[in-house]
């Protein structure tokens, strides 16, 4: 039982904090979001928190969460986040600052997806293939090997995104991570230098394990297929106490998980890993050659019947997925669409390919099956590796059976919803299927099974209650609810002004006039940034937009100004931001949140356009279908709650302490409208009289209240 006496030692004026930590405020909203979570953890209740910025919730939890693990040694509590810094964060300075302030010794871990870690045997191999560079290395480092190698000798996690973005999109660093199929594990002769085996062993060892929202979902998902209960190790430990930080994301993530997709490129990567990839070990020996060799009496025909069959559908497939979308198609649509959108009818002209399709993976997974049968890797011996693989391949092949099938049927099951996938550059569509909503499984998975789960983040509440979040995730019905509502303590009234368009020269957006908004955003943007001298961030939501009033401003703006382009690394981008005095940037989603830009580095934010989810976006259509027919409106069930949640995630990265001071402009000239709906989301910004809100006036103001 963790006692209010316990918790006020921590965070009340005089507590252990206030003693040791010479940098600590005392809040008294930290204190009370603390006992919200303590509560979750005395009564096994379940939790929704929203902490604003300041408040100091990670401490809150994670007090909590060590204070429990001092007193109950058998538990665990794992801690779930989205975002690599705040794992990074928790890990590195959280924690051991709390521990060190607590005079605690309780173990702690990372643990991620077995993919983010690279393996040292693959590492190893690549190394020899150019033994002859290996000195030179450190003094050259030129090529993404090079630099990934620099990288492998002195890393203490092998966790690859510690390496720059651009090195991890190199194919190079795909072919050394970590991967169950290939993995020999006692058998690996590096098996004790492993990084992911030896962050599992650490966390079986520890009480608290921090993971990220992906992990968390594949976890599960396994316990709850397999009927497997908490108490029992998956690819977690067993634990029955669950924090899930940054939990206006896992929605989105969830979906993501739940979601089925096949595209050529999956196709062809599959059957390369049956046909093309040769082991010497094996003379030469295809995997196919080995699947049909692994169950004695398998005839020829039945080998030569799966070679084909494999062969047939992976041509079949490709072509299919070539002539699903059209040139109109990705004209109008841009980059998604419903299989009922496209300009061809898919049940007269597709519906019959597709059949044909699953006919003959109908006969691919029976002779697979066949094969595997019976087998079992602990009787394997050196073949379990390859067993693994095949069964790998085979999981592969029974997704794209079940996105086929889900496409034949598509409009038969209101819980699914059936669309493509697309882009300028590939000609070749991506067959998708998600959960319309992913409550039940988020419920039935998570939430049911655990005794004690508290979801927590800066932005949970769209208006007055929790009422979006709490549908979205599966938490509606749930009794005995513990909420919380915490806004940053900062002086948002004194230090932070708001100005957005009701007079004057201003635009609201539309579609159908992306000129002259662009032009309009660009007059703006030049005479605000000027006025506040840089230290400018933009925020946009469409990246064709960003780049039509980049160009218009380039040549116009004096001070450094920065572009967010395709596959440029988030955290170097920031650095420039940060090192390079006065300067603006121009960023998109990866920075309306999760980006920390401290101090006078940010003095004025931008957001070009209220971030309404995109009219395209083919699982909120199919959401918005289903609250017609409930005869409720999309717009205000759907559109506008999401619209605030990124609003707010966008509006929290200028104000991150206490002295900082700053400027928010929201340019879209639909934001009157909403106002209300926004006020109630947000700290209490200064707000000139909305009848001074002319967009000639701004500079003026800007520099006013900067200066």
């Amino acid at each position: 039982m963790i006692s209010l006496s316990d918790l006020e030692d921590i965070f009340a004026s005089g507590g252990k904090l206030s003693q040791k930590l010479p940098s600590y405020e005392n809040r008294p909203d930290q204190l009370s979001m603390a006992e919200d979570v303590a509560l979750c953890y005395n009564e096994n209740r379940k939790g929704v928190i929203e902490a604003g910025t300041g408040i100091g919730k990670s401490y809150a939890y994670l007090a909590v969460a060590l204070v429990n693990a001092r007193d109950n040694i058998e538990e665990k509590t794992v801690i779930a986040t989205s975002n690599v810094a705040l794992q990074q964060q928790l890990i590195n300075k959280d924690l051991p600052s709390l521990e060190k302030i607590l005079d605690l010794d309780i173990p702690y871990a990372l643990l991620l997806g077995r993919g983010r870690y690279v393996c040292v045997s693959k590492m190893l191999d690549a190394v020899n293939s150019f033994k002859g560079r290996e000195s030179k290395l450190f003094e050259e480092a030129e090529s993404a090997q090079d630099k990934i190698y620099a990288w492998f000798r002195t890393t203490e996690t092998g966790i690859m995104e510690e390496l720059e973005h651009r090195l991890l999109r190199a194919s190079f660093a795909s072919n050394i991570r970590s991967d169950k199929d290939t993995c020999l594990k006692q058998r690996c002769p590096h098996i004790n230098k492993c990084f992911y085996y030896n962050a599992v062993q650490k966390a079986n060892s520890s009480r608290l394990i921090i993971t990220n929202h992906a992990l968390l979902f594949i976890d599960s998902y396994i316990r709850g297929t397999g009927n497997e209960g908490f108490d029992e190790s998956v690819i977690i430990p067993s634990y029955n106490r669950l924090i899930i930080d940054e939990c206006h994301n896992i929605d989105k993530s969830a979906t993501e998980f739940f979601s089925l997709s096949m595209s050529g490129e999956m196709v062809r990567e599959s059957y390369k890993k049956l046909f093309t990839v040769t082991y010497r070990q094996k003379n030469g020996m295809h995997l196919a050659d080995m699947i049909t060799s692994f169950r004695k009496g398998i005839t020829a025909d039945d080998a030569r019947a799966f070679s084909v069959s494999l062969t047939q559908f992976t041509s079949e497939a490709c072509i299919l997925l070539k002539s699903l979308v059209s040139d109109r198609d990705r004209r109008l649509f841009l980059s998604e669409c419903l299989v009922s959108d496209t300009e061809e009818d898919f049940d007269s002209t597709k519906k019959e390919l597709v059949s044909q399709l699953l006919v003959t993976l109908d006969e691919i997974l029976r002779l697979f099956r066949l094969f595997l049968e019976g087998l079992d890797g602990k009787d394997m011996g050196e073949d379990e590796m390859y067993l693994n693989l095949a069964s790998s391949v085979f999981s592969e092949y029974e997704e794209y059976h079940e996105v086929l099938s889900s496409f034949y049927h598509h409009g038969e099951n209101d819980s699914l919803v059936c669309y493509y996938r697309f882009s300028p550059d590939d000609e070749s569509a991506v067959m998708c299927v998600s959960p319309v909503s992913v409550a039940d499984k988020l419920n039935d998975y998570i939430f049911s099974k655990l005794d004690t789960v508290v979801c927590t983040s800066a932005t949970v509440k769209t208006g007055k209650n929790f009422n979006y979040f709490l549908r979205q995730v599966g938490l509606g019905n749930t009794q005995d609810l513990v909420t919380g509502f915490y806004p940053s303590p900062f002086d948002y009234s004194t230090n932070a002004m708001l100005l957005f368009p009701v007079k004057g020269n201003f635009m609201r957006f539309a579609a159908s006039d992306k000129d002259n908004y662009a032009i309009y955003l660009a007059d703006m943007i030049s005479q605000s940034v000027k006025a506040s001298e840089g230290s400018a961030l933009v925020l946009f939501t469409s990246r064709e937009m960003m780049e039509r009033v980049y160009a218009l401003v380039k040549d116009t703006i004096e001070l450094p100004l920065l572009i967010q382009k395709g596959g440029t690394s988030t955290n170097l981008l920031r650095k420039k931001f940060l090192s390079e005095k006065n300067s603006i940037l121009f960023g998109l989603r990866s920075f309306w949140e999760g980006i920390d830009v401290p101090g006078d580095s940010l003095r004025l934010l931008i957001i070009t356009q209220l971030p309404f989810p995109h009219i395209q976006d083919c699982i909120m259509r199919a959401r918005s279908r289903q609250l017609e027919k409930e005869e409720k409106s999309p717009f205000l069930f759907i559109s506008v709650p999401e619209m605030l949640i990124t609003l707010k995630q966008g509006l929290g990265r200028l104000i991150r302490s206490e002295s900082d001071r700053g400027v928010v402009i929201i340019a879209d000239g639909r934001t009157s409208r909403y106002i209300e709906a926004i006020r109630n989301c947000l700290p209490p910004y200064y707000i000139p009289d909305e009848d001074s809100l002319d967009t000639a006036s701004f500079a003026q103001k800007i520099e006013n209240f900067l200066f």
